[in-house]
């Protein structure tokens, strides 16, 4: 099996005019762009001379990023919208506070809990996520990149260890925007977690996000 890299979209403009995220179609900010373009830049260097592929979710965000992507590698993304972020119904466009007023009570078990009207259970996300590559991977030819989501890499990482959508109970894998985190066989046929949250080519240039060491409120 081919080694799997995955990418976040990088900044996206409801991440500072107080939005929700999900299905929120929301452009990249300059800042943004100028992430993806750091990612670009690195992405180019560690994959020449290697045949690969570049997949990406349809939102703006991430569609964006791997345009940004294509620019400086040459590799055209093809879109997927089954990569995209879970689907939070009617609080999609909506900021915060207007989507606190629009969620439903949590239910048990909470996989099966629908946040919003309209919205996706997070078992039918992890779903959707593992159906498409449980389809896609075994007819790639070579290395695959996949420009997503905070919430899709969480699922796909879950998937390629063999944790399923009940994973989602005891793990979380911190993705900040435009990291990598790369999935790959070892020399011992185990699949692993190379690498994750990756962003070294964003603190090259002093725009990685610090070390949180206290707690958060």
């Amino acid at each position: 099996m081919f080694p799997q890299l995955w990418v976040r979209h990088a900044q996206p403009e409801f991440h500072v005019d107080g939005k929700t995220g999900g299905w929120t179609d929301s452009p990249l900010t300059d800042l943004g762009r100028r992430q993806a373009e750091l990612l670009a830049e690195r992405l180019a260097v560690e994959l020449e001379g290697i045949a690969w592929t570049l997949y990406a979710s349809d939102l703006q965000r991430a569609w964006q990023t791997a345009e940004i992507i294509a620019a400086d590698t040459g590799v055209q993304p093809i879109a997927a919208p089954a990569l995209r972020e879970i689907n939070n119904g009617v609080a999609a466009d909506k900021s915060i506070d207007e989507a606190r007023k629009l969620a439903l009570p949590r239910t048990e078990p909470w996989l099966d809990w629908q946040p919003y009207p309209e919205a996706e259970t997070w078992r039918r996300f992890h779903q959707r996520v593992a159906g498409f590559l449980e389809e896609v991977t075994p007819t790639l030819d070579g290395p695959a990149v996949w420009v997503s989501h905070g919430g899709t890499i969480n699922n796909a990482i879950l998937w390629w260890m063999e944790l399923g959508a009940e994973g989602l109970n005891n793990l979380y894998f911190d993705c900040r925007v435009a990291s990598i985190t790369v999935l790959r066989v070892n020399r011992w046929g185990d699949r692993t977690v190379e690498r994750q949250n990756d962003t070294a080519h964003l603190y090259a240039a002093g725009l990685a996000e610090p070390i949180v060491l206290a707690p958060r409120e």
